[in-house]
């Protein structure tokens, strides 16, 4: 049966990838909002919105990526 430490390795590992949907999703949903709310301020439905949306996705996944190939510094 693992102990303690293995446990607290293992969540420890773990860590940066735990809230990476949430931030992916955030992302996409904050920018989306922004275009939604540019769109009502100059009337040009729905391209703002597709284009908050579509950055959000293009952030989210750079941020994705990034924090998949960042290497921990102790090893």
């Amino acid at each position: 049966m693992p102990g303690r430490n293995d446990y607290t390795e293992i969540i420890r590992r773990a860590a940066p990838y735990m809230g990476l949907g949430g931030v992916f999703a955030a992302t996409i949903a904050l920018l989306a909002w922004l275009g939604h709310w540019l769109d009502g301020r100059f009337g040009s439905r729905p391209w703002l919105t597709l284009c908050g949306a579509l950055l959000g996705m293009a952030i989210g996944f750079y941020n994705f990526i990034a924090t998949i190939l960042r290497r921990p510094s102790d090893e």
